[in-house]
């Protein structure tokens, strides 16, 4: 083993060759990786399983990455391994292969050479200073903290924003269990997260446990196994406020989900309040007994709704700004943001992935990004885009106009028909690859000139005329949105 091939936990690599994409310093590459995975993994699972990992050496051209202990090894090398490489090797240009080891079971070799990597990182007490503002305060990641000054809100989640606030504020808000359902990526860990951090700021003496149902459930068997789930719940039955997170991991396991309905009941009936979050409302869910359904329906019940575009827009550029704020040279214009918002589909969290893929195209903030880099993210985020169908052009300037296939097929000279028949034409020509003809036959049995005429008038008009061009856009971005649905 080389030891000038190794590194702690503090300062990068020193590689000894003359390959410049070698010269990549491995910790800024490791640090990038886990703000990518921060992304990607409920902030649960990242705050124990991932972040406690560290990148020891380069063996043998592969990066090692020691986890603490046996029961972090084996989470992290049966659940998040592949993930880990994959990424790695995505921020790697010499893409070189992971090797997870567990420290206390690590070859003697290493352990000779490379000191024990958290004594290392461990940073020297000083005294505590003033708390920072919320907003001032970043993540281990890199990321702003989960908390209320930072979740982007608007009508998707305006209601489950205020319940949040009410509760964190100790206001009443009807029954003592609540839950929050939606789609994931939708932002329900940080709305939960955000709940926790501002009742512990009203209330020092407040008592919130958060755990995801993954950890509810791993706690709970590791009882089981000793015959004693005393110590959980003792934990759980004294929280002020109890988080359940990713509820639905537990489906289908009665012994967990009925420790689960104790403890529920435990905590209510001291006065406590239980949060639980699912990405199923209570006459959906599957695989619970009718004991937790009707539990679950007799919860107040509120709904996070995937972000629309402003909000999409706003969850990347608020962290694009943030990133700019230690990386001057990463500027992230809207034109960037905006060609994000209509090329890659999905909630927050594919928005907060695309920004931090930016991030590490332009060398980790050293570069100006430009619009090639974010053509290049969404093409390999969403792969090759299909060429749209002409009804699926139709059907899109439908919907952007509000008018209905007859009228846009008609002979109709009214200009509300007119002017979103001309747009769909001249889309149809520019992004389903079909003739003049072709799509004459698709409007009413036109002829070619016809389309022609209409695709010259949009296509001369657009450069100067701004409400065409953002009509052209939102019709656009409407098709890419259907695609999505799976309709073609």
């Amino acid at each position: 083993m080389d030891g000038n091939r190794l590194f702690d936990s503090k300062t990068g690599v020193e590689f000894n060759t003359s390959d410049k994409a070698r010269n990549t310093p491995g910790q800024e590459i490791w640090l990038t990786v886990k703000a990518h995975l921060a992304t990607i993994l409920n902030a649960a699972d990242y705050d124990r399983w991932i972040d406690d990992l560290r990148l020891v050496a380069e063996v043998d051209g592969e990066m090692v990455i020691a986890a603490r202990d046996p029961l972090s090894f084996d989470r992290v090398n049966g659940a998040h391994r592949h993930a880990i490489q994959r990424i790695w090797r995505e921020h790697d240009h010499a893409r070189r292969a992971i090797r997870l080891v567990c420290w206390r079971t690590a070859p003697q070799d290493l352990l000779e050479i490379v000191k024990d990597p958290w004594e290392v990182a461990a940073p020297a007490q000083e005294p505590k200073e003033q708390a920072a503002p919320a907003e001032q305060k970043v993540a281990s990641t890199g990321a702003p903290l989960m908390t209320f000054d930072t979740l982007v809100t608007g009508e998707a989640n305006e209601l489950a924003f205020e319940m949040a606030r009410r509760i964190a504020s100790g206001l009443p808000v009807g029954t003592l269990t609540t839950l929050f359902y939606g789609l994931q990526g939708t932002g329900k860990t940080h709305l939960l997260h955000a709940l926790k951090a501002e009742a512990e700021r009203r209330d020092a003496d407040c008592h919130i446990v958060y755990l995801t149902a993954e950890e509810f459930l791993s706690s709970y068997t590791d009882g089981v196994k000793v015959k004693d789930t005393s110590q959980l719940k003792k934990r759980l039955r004294a929280a002020s406020i109890l988080m359940i997170d990713d509820l639905h991991r537990i489906s289908g396991k009665p012994g967990t989900e009925n420790e689960l309905f104790q403890n529920i009941r435990e905590v209510t009936a001291n006065g406590g309040h239980v949060i639980l979050a699912g990405d199923k409302a209570p006459g959906d869910v599957t695989g619970f007994s009718p004991r937790m359904v009707s539990e679950l329906k007799g919860a107040t019940t509120v709904e996070v709704g995937a972000p629309d575009a402003r909000m999409r827009h706003e969850i990347m550029r608020r962290l694009a700004d943030h990133i700019q704020t230690g990386h001057p040279e990463f500027i992230v214009t809207d034109d960037m943001i905006s060609e994000f918002n209509a090329g890659i589909r999905g909630q927050a969290r594919e928005m907060t992935g695309a920004i931090w893929n930016l991030y590490t195209e332009a060398s980790f903030g050293a570069r100006t990004p430009t619009m090639d880099m974010v053509r290049k993210i969404i093409r390999r985020t969403e792969g090759d885009v299909r060429q749209p169908s002409i009804e699926l052009v139709k059907k899109a300037a439908m919907k952007v106009f509000d008018i209905s296939k007859t009228d846009i097929e008609s002979p109709s000279k009214a200009r509300n028909v007119v002017y979103p028949r001309q747009i769909a034409m001249y889309l149809c020509r520019e992004l389903t690859g079909k003739s003049f003809p072709q799509i004459g036959r698709s409007f009413g049995k036109r002829d070619h000139t016809t389309i022609l005429y209409a695709h010259r008038k949009v296509a001369e008009a657009l450069a100067e005329d701004r409400e065409l061009a953002a009509h052209v856009k939102q019709v656009n971005e409407m098709i890419l949105e259907l695609q999505a649905a799976g309709m073609n």
